[in-house]
């Protein structure tokens, strides 16, 4: 486990982390949230399952409500990691649209310049 540095920080209760350790533990975080997000509905939807089998005296509602269960969890899972990841795909798309634009710019400057040469080239 992590100690503190500082009389201060133990106090505070603030560890400064750099950011390996920033990345550990928000992977950490996601992989416990979709074990929950996976794990919870299909095993819900199972005893839900089982009881309906039970009160009915059937063999399907069992494999049904697994089934539910297991699409739920998948879903769960698209959106959890959807809105997990939204903020850094939104970083992502910053950096790839000033990218675009320094190459348009350069393209720009460039073609500027070539019309330069061409005009200086006239004038000899």
């Amino acid at each position: 486990m992590h100690s503190f540095r500082t009389a201060k920080e133990f106090e505070n209760g603030v560890i400064d982390m750099n950011k390996k350790e920033k990345n550990i533990l928000k992977a950490f975080a996601m992989v416990s949230q979709i074990s929950i997000t996976i794990l919870v509905p299909i095993c819900l939807s199972g005893w839900i399952g089982w009881w309906l089998n039970g009160q009915f005296h059937t063999q399907i509602w069992f494999v049904v409500m697994i089934i539910l269960g297991i699409g739920a969890a998948f879903r769960n899972v698209y959106y959890l990691t959807k809105s997990f990841y939204s903020e850094d795909m939104k970083k992502e798309h910053e950096r790839l649209r000033y990218i675009e634009e320094l190459k348009r710019q350069g393209q720009e400057k460039a073609r500027r310049n070539s019309g330069e040469d061409v005009s200086g080239d006239d004038r000899d």
